[in-house]
């Protein structure tokens, strides 16, 4: 078995190199394939989870052979916003990676640390290029493949409920036991290799969904189509166990919703009731993350068949308590926590990553604090590591809000996936604030990176796209030439 993964793995990093653009769909390919083959192959080898990472590599190589510039410098906007945060960003991270090298003398967690926290900056600068390349058909074309395949492998989700004992059902290593609602309940991953990485599948696939479906235009028909598949999604991943997953996507629909009023109909009062909502749903997820219990083996755990669905229900709805609690113990303890432990300056990079675990040097690193986003950042990047992403962060919304104002004077065609893209990175930002679990795996951060790409190209290809109507109309010119509307949003601009 790990023969032919590697084979396949090969002929695909072959083709993406080739090819650049295929990569996009190449990698998608490769992340939903590559932990059922993990489990088929003897002694389920970490290495599977960077297969994807090597069909990535391959696609960027693919573009630098094609003089395709990967630097965040080539998009539009980008230096005057954004140049003076990045730029100390990408500083602090090589110090800090020096740090934890010459701490834990650990080439291995260094390296993870440094996958973590610049995978996705290719990955961006990739899909931006890709983006103007393919347009919104390209960028809806691989919407539409991931949603498929995804779809596909969460499935097993249910098939693994339903008692269908296959290797390639179930999570690597041992399963994980909830111990709630009184009594013994199993995390189902499917065909994912966890739980966690089967949940957040489910919530992207529903975002992107309701893009896809939502974006061209708002109706009663494509609003009940949503909601039904919304229901289905839901239906199976609240069977990973994973209860954040469900409010995960309120958050998305409600960050929409406001972006729409907000932006498209200047409807203050709408945009506040749809950003309340937002805030709501976020204490939510805080509050859904109570402790999951102990971790044992799965193998010898029976629950009876008549009463396992209604147990998986009411565990989802108890994700609506106790969230100031647990915003106390996931967003501000964490951060002392760290001071505390290992310092102003933290404990360098990748002490806090996923999977470093499994690194001999971490054996000595109590990882606690890195479960919430604000902890992670303070264990690793120390606090001015936490203060330089609160920078980034305020820049990048600067960065978006008038990329979204241009966008929509431009094209309500391209807002709408502007708004969508947004709203997806705002859901999943509130996510990685308390629950970082996730967002260790490759595949998770290129994704990341690829909405980001795609939203900071929508100006560009909204402005594309009213050029290309001027010129294919064949209307008499009027009496004053129409000037071109140029997306220079690095300029302040004016609601």
């Amino acid at each position: 078995m790990p023969e032919i993964a590697l084979a396949l793995v090969f002929l695909a990093a072959i083709v993406a190199l080739s090819d650049w653009r295929k990569g996009f769909v190449l990698c998608a390919l490769t992340a939903i394939l590559q932990d059922p083959l993990r489990k088929l192959t003897p002694g389920e080898p970490a290495y599977f989870v960077l297969l994807v990472g090597v069909v990535f590599a391959a696609a960027v190589t693919g573009a630098l052979m094609r003089r395709k510039r990967l630097t965040p410098g080539v998009i539009q906007g980008w230096k005057p916003l954004m140049g003076k945060p990045f730029s100390l960003f990408l500083v602090l991270v090589a110090i800090q990676a020096a740090h934890s090298l010459a701490r834990f003398g650990s080439p291995m967690m260094t390296g993870i640390g440094l996958m973590a926290y610049l995978a996705p900056i290719p990955a961006l600068v990739l899909a931006y290029h890709f983006a103007l390349r393919a347009g919104l058909a390209g960028i809806r074309g691989w919407m539409t493949f991931y949603v498929m395949a995804a779809m596909v492998s969460l499935s097993g989700v249910y098939l693994e409920y339903l008692g269908f004992d296959w290797k390639a059902l179930g999570e690597v290593g041992e399963g994980l036991t909830i111990y709630d609602v009184g009594t013994v309940l199993q995390a189902y991953s499917g065909f994912f290799r966890s739980s966690e990485i089967a949940a957040w599948h489910t919530a992207a696939i529903g975002c992107l969904l309701f893009i896809l479906l939502i974006g061209r235009r708002i109706n009663l028909p494509r609003i009940v189509l949503v909601g039904a598949a919304f229901a289905l999604l839901v239906s199976l991943g609240i069977l990973t166990g994973r209860r954040k997953m469900l409010v995960e996507m309120a958050v998305f629909v409600s960050a929409y919703f406001c972006l729409v009023a907000w932006f498209q109909y200047r409807a203050s009062r709408p945009a506040v009731v749809a950003a309340v909502a937002g805030v709501l749903a976020y204490a939510v997820i805080v509050g859904a993350l109570k402790p999951d219990g102990a971790v044992s083996s799965t193998k010898t755990i029976r629950i009876d068949p008549s009463q396992k669905y209604e147990h998986y229900a009411v565990r989802g709805k108890s994700a609506f308590g106790d969230a100031p609690e647990r915003f106390e113990a996931l967003g501000l303890q964490p951060v002392m926590w760290a001071v505390k432990s290992y310092g102003f300056f933290g404990a360098g990079l990748g002490t806090g990553s996923q999977g470093v675990q499994h690194v001999a040097g971490a054996a000595q690193i109590n990882r606690g604090a890195a479960e919430g986003g604000l902890g992670k950042f303070t264990l690793e990047l120390g606090v001015p590591g936490l203060l330089l992403m609160v920078w980034l962060a305020i820049a990048f919304g600067r960065y978006i809000r008038r990329l979204l104002i241009v966008t929509t004077k431009i094209s309500i065609k391209h807002a709408r996936i502007a708004y969508g893209l947004t709203a997806f990175l705002i859901a999943n930002a509130a996510t990685f604030s308390i629950a970082t679990q996730a967002y260790g795996d490759l595949f998770v951060l290129l994704v990341m990176g690829w909405t980001a790409g795609f939203l900071l190209a929508m100006p560009v290809l909204a402005s594309r796209s009213v050029d290309a109507g001027q010129k294919g109309s064949r209307q008499q010119p009027p009496s004053e030439p129409r000037r071109r509307f140029q997306p220079h949003f690095a300029q302040p601009l004016a609601r």
